[in-house]
């Protein structure tokens, strides 16, 4: 299995696991491979302290664990920090939180990064829903992302690979109808059994990846949700790895 979707950090708001328990969750579960971006990135001001530590946590581990770079298209430097990512950290792609890092999908300030991600190859992850929302027990709420932006966001960009990460239930069909050629969208917040089987049957096998949300969400649960749906063997072996492998050729 591929985890498109595992983030890796300290949370401010409550104990998450770390790198040691994702590696046993990988080897108990059968993850082979796992796209990882800096959890702690989302509240930095920079995201790229982020991603400089957790670069050096994974040191180790690059032949299971690829990196992922979190970046603010609207913060100064940070084509800079995405080409350290790509030179020095090998970066195999990019993660947006437009609603934690306050800019939209259509802002300017975008255009630079696409064209980057165009020329290097990297898909292009935006965060849809991070959080459960009754978890946020803070003073201010942090909303999804809207589908129909996602849609709209890799209508304009068709030469990136674009990947939804957390869409509910129901989401994926607010992107607009067809999806568009390159867009994607994980799994990590299909909760309920019979979603997974809906999703296949109205996109295809071939747009969806399977994604743990780790260490907000518990991979196992993921995991089984994959196992028990009830579709074809090849369309589980699209989502579980081989959709990941073709984006993201490692």
């Amino acid at each position: 299995m591929f985890d498109i979707n595992t983030k890796l950090g300290p949370w401010p708001y409550r104990p998450v696991r770390g790198l040691d328990a994702y590696l046993r969750a990988m080897d108990e579960l059968g993850i082979i491979r796992a796209a990882v971006s800096a959890l702690d990135a989302v509240h930095f001001l920079n995201p790229q302290d982020g991603n400089v530590r957790l670069a050096q946590e994974i040191e180790g581990h690059r032949d299971r664990l690829t990196l992922f770079a979190v970046l603010r298209p609207n913060f100064a430097g940070a084509l800079d920090d995405l080409d350290i990512c790509v030179s020095q950290y090998d970066a195999k792609g990019i993660v947006l939180y437009p609603n934690y890092h306050d800019f939209a999908l259509t802002d300017p300030t975008i255009e630079p990064l696409m064209a980057i991600a165009a020329a290097r190859g990297l898909v292009v992850c935006v965060q849809a829903g991070l959080e459960d929302p009754r978890r946020q027990f803070r003073p201010y709420k942090t909303l999804d992302v809207p589908a129909e932006a996602i849609g709209t966001f890799a209508r304009a960009y068709p030469a990136v690979s674009i990947i939804a990460l957390g869409l509910k239930f129901g989401q994926p069909e607010q992107m607009g109808e067809p999806l568009p050629p390159n867009l994607y969208f994980d799994t990590s917040n299909y909760e309920r059994l019979g979603e997974l089987e809906h999703a296949v049957d109205r996109f295809g096998a071939d747009r969806i990846l399977f994604g743990s949300n780790y260490a907000l969400f518990n991979p196992r649960a993921n995991v089984d949700k994959i196992r028990l749906a009830d579709i074809p063997k090849d369309a589980r072996s699209a989502i579980t790895e081989g959709n990941a492998r073709r984006l993201i050729q490692v």
